[in-house]
């Protein structure tokens, strides 16, 4: 799990489950984050007041503050019985953000490294299914965008916050950023949220909205050459079955194929 995800199985009306679950996801084990939890709602205490609260075994409190404070993150009394005092919540943001960025940082020196000399460069069809893995993969060509933006999109829900923010970063930096959809609801928010981006009304791939499923969901093409398109299958608990095919290269059929149908979708439009 990375450290910037939502843990998906929290209660998210529980704010301490949540705080010790985000926790987890930075390397603490379940009793150190139950207790740095803990003494953050106390303030400071003894290791029993600390048991107490986080429902750690008090033998156990001990080795966990002694970790915490090895990272910063818990402040040690010497008195008798011993006493602990967490360290601000904005100072204890910071630190684990200081540990994970270190080793971002080290491990995009890494991979490079290990990086076959082709790998880049095959040309390939890729599949992403799942809705959480679409999206990121949209976020991510948005981002990579240097020069222009082409985007037809018929569900609400691709259009995430990540997604709509990385499409107004792109438009704010000079991309030129357009986008089509046959959603009236669609093109009014984009409209509203993208300045400096062209929305317009197109329907060059449905028959009718909401789209049925199976149906092509979205087309994206950055600086004409990489390109995903996705489609939406039926809902489920966890969303819908989506899928995309998507590559990086102009060369091959499927950017060859809707490159110019996506151009006259919504360029022409205009």
């Amino acid at each position: 799990m990375s450290p910037h995800d939502t843990p998906s199985t929290t209660d998210r009306n529980d704010p301490v489950a949540e705080a010790v679950d985000l926790l987890e996801a930075f390397e603490c084990t379940e009793y150190e984050a139950k207790c740095f939890v803990a003494l953050t709602r106390i303030g400071r205490g003894p290791a029993k007041a600390v048991s107490e609260v986080a429902d750690v075994p008090q033998a156990r409190v001990y080795d966990c503050m002694e970790s915490l404070q090895d990272r910063g993150m818990v402040d040690v009394q010497g008195s008798t019985p011993r006493e602990y005092r967490a360290v601000s919540p904005e100072q204890a943001v910071e630190t684990l953000e200081r540990r994970v960025s270190g080793r971002l940082d080290r491990l995009g020196a890494l991979l490079p490294e290990l990086e076959a000399p082709e790998a880049s460069d095959d040309g390939g069809i890729w599949i992403t299914d799942s809705e959480a893995g679409v999206a990121e993969r949209v976020r991510a060509m948005i981002e990579g965008a240097n020069d222009e933006i082409l985007l037809a999109v018929a569900v609400e829900d691709l259009l995430s916050g990540a997604i709509v923010a990385a499409l107004r970063e792109a438009a704010a930096g000079g991309v030129a950023v357009t986008i089509g959809s046959p959603s009236e609801a669609i093109r009014t928010e984009l409209a509203a949220e993208l300045d400096g981006a062209t929305v317009v009304e197109t329907w060059t791939w449905w028959d009718s909205h909401p789209i049925d499923a199976g149906d092509l969901s979205s087309v994206l093409l950055v600086d004409g050459e990489a390109l995903l398109a996705s489609t939406d299958g039926e809902l489920t608990r966890d969303g819908p079955t989506r899928r995309a095919v998507w590559t990086d290269r102009a060369e091959t059929p499927l950017v060859r194929l809707l490159r110019p149908l996506l151009e006259a979708a919504i360029v022409g439009q205009e």
